[in-house]
């Protein structure tokens, strides 16, 4: 394994030399990833496979002339015509007077829990095994609910970088993952699909977790509350929060949005724009966590940024362009798609620390509340407003400190600036959640104040 980590960069390296003298500047991108995974559909296996997706994006540049390309095979031959493929799209672009320079070489951070030399050897037969278990788990909870899907399987793979400046690095990864989504009959119908996740860059999986969850959420499901159109408590779980954040919040604290005045925080770095009580960090460096890397797809070093510290803007997050037109450095965010060359910036595990109280114990304190673990339309929020309405899926009703069923079709409408100071209490149940390619490791959240308009009868 550790030959195919240094032939990658070996590659790479090459790839430089061999373009160097044609181009002002020149980066490769190089990854190398396979995925095994199994999938349970309606009570039957429907895949069992192992799959590869490999690739190389290429950007040079020409007299501030930008161009990039991309390939999908590995060998010296394919990357040199890619190279020269990139030097014919910088000859036609338009220039980018702003350009300055590509990463230069730093020392990268250590970081741990990020490989299981078993998980490249698993067969896919293993994974098929998990899901078995898993959905056999589920029916002796209640053999009543239907498993909509359920699947499970591991990943590994290898990057590479290297630029004009000397950088040259290379790291590795794995993962396994499993999930389950499930619904139940009603008196009236079917409950809403609920579902569970979990993630570990260990073969560690929480079967425990994914099950008893899935299964304890779509339970209460089956029992219908109502609810009452209010300014009122709600408690977010952290999956639900982590959407709502990451599609109505983020992009107001990534760099680009800073430099083009397209965030509303452009001009609130070190005031107040949450409850004290609230801490979000970005950490690249987060012990085993799904979005650790050793560097960003820029090959700059990841890091550990604190965005938000007791309620007061921190710093913004940073790739390498927009840091160098606005005067800063790289935060280590930088995000590559690697087929268009398009580079963006995006966290890597937001983390939320928790507070000393169980969810439960702050269900027992509310009276009239409401319990909001998924949404629905959270991608649909303003970006640049902040602005939200959302629908709970599923959204359970608070009555006397119990959770009493889940209220259908409850929406919660606001604005996530606004939202930020509305905090009360952060939970102890800390755990690690996807929100697209990053991770929230956050509690359960209390808010007071929070607009809910209940479905009419």
């Amino acid at each position: 394994m550790k030959d195919k980590q240094n032939n990658l960069v070996s590659l790479a390296e090459k790839t430089i030399t061999y373009g160097s003298e044609k181009v002002d500047q020149l980066e490769v991108l190089i990854q190398d990833n396979y995925e095994l995974s199994c999938e349970l559909v309606l009570g039957q296996i429907n895949k069992a496979v192992k799959s590869q997706e490999a690739g190389a994006s290429v950007r040079c540049v020409i007299e501030h002339r930008i161009g990039s390309a991309f390939t999908n095979s590995l060998d010296q031959p394919t990357l040199e015509k890619t190279v020269n493929r990139a030097i014919a799209a910088a000859k036609a672009s338009t220039p980018d007077k702003t350009w300055k320079d590509f990463p230069q070489k730093l020392k990268a951070s250590k970081i741990s829990g990020t490989w299981d030399d078993s998980i490249p050897e698993k067969d896919p037969s293993v994974f098929v095994d998990i899901v078995t278990k898993i959905g056999k788990r589920i029916s002796e909870r209640d053999s009543s609910i239907i498993i909509g899907e359920a699947g499970t399987g591991g990943f590994y793979g290898w990057t590479a970088y290297a630029n004009t400046n000397g950088v040259a690095l290379s790291d590795k990864g794995t993962g396994v993952f499993a999930y389950a989504v499930l619904v139940a009959p009603t008196d009236s119908g079917m409950t809403p699909g609920v579902w569970s996740i979990d993630v570990n860059r260990k073969f560690n999986l929480d079967l425990d977790y994914v099950v008893n969850n899935t299964v304890d959420k779509v339970l209460l499901a089956k029992k219908t509350a109502k609810g009452q159109t209010e300014s009122g408590t709600v408690i977010f779980g952290a999956e639900a929060l982590g959407e709502l954040l990451y599609f109505a919040l983020l992009d107001s604290v990534k760099g680009e949005n800073i430099v083009r005045e397209k965030s509303k925080l452009a001009d609130k770095l070190d005031d107040t724009i949450a409850s004290k009580i609230l801490t979000i960090t970005d950490d690249g460096l987060q012990k085993g966590a799904y979005a650790t890397s050793l560097f960003d797809g820029e090959g700059v070093p990841r890091q550990t940024t604190s965005i938000i510290e007791k309620g007061k803007l921190r710093s913004f997050l940073w790739n390498c362009y927009w840091a160098q037109r606005h005067g800063v450095k790289s935060t280590g965010n930088a995000s590559r798609n690697l087929r268009t060359g398009v580079v963006d910036i995006a966290p890597t595990n937001m983390i939320i620390p928790g507070g000393k109280r169980s969810r439960e114990d702050m269900l027992s304190d509310i009276s009239s509340g409401y319990l909001i673990q998924g949404l629905q339309g959270a991608h649909s929020s303003n970006r640049e407003t902040g602005d939200y309405s959302v629908v709970g899926n599923p959204a359970f009703r608070i009555e006397d400190g119990e959770l009493t069923g889940a209220v259908h079709g409850l929406m919660l409408a606001g604005n996530a600036f606004e939202l930020l100071k509305k905090v009360v209490e952060v939970g102890s149940d800390v755990r690690s959640h996807l929100i697209g390619g990053s991770s929230l490791i956050g509690p359960s959240i209390q808010f007071n104040d929070i607009q809910v308009v209940a479905k009419a009868d």
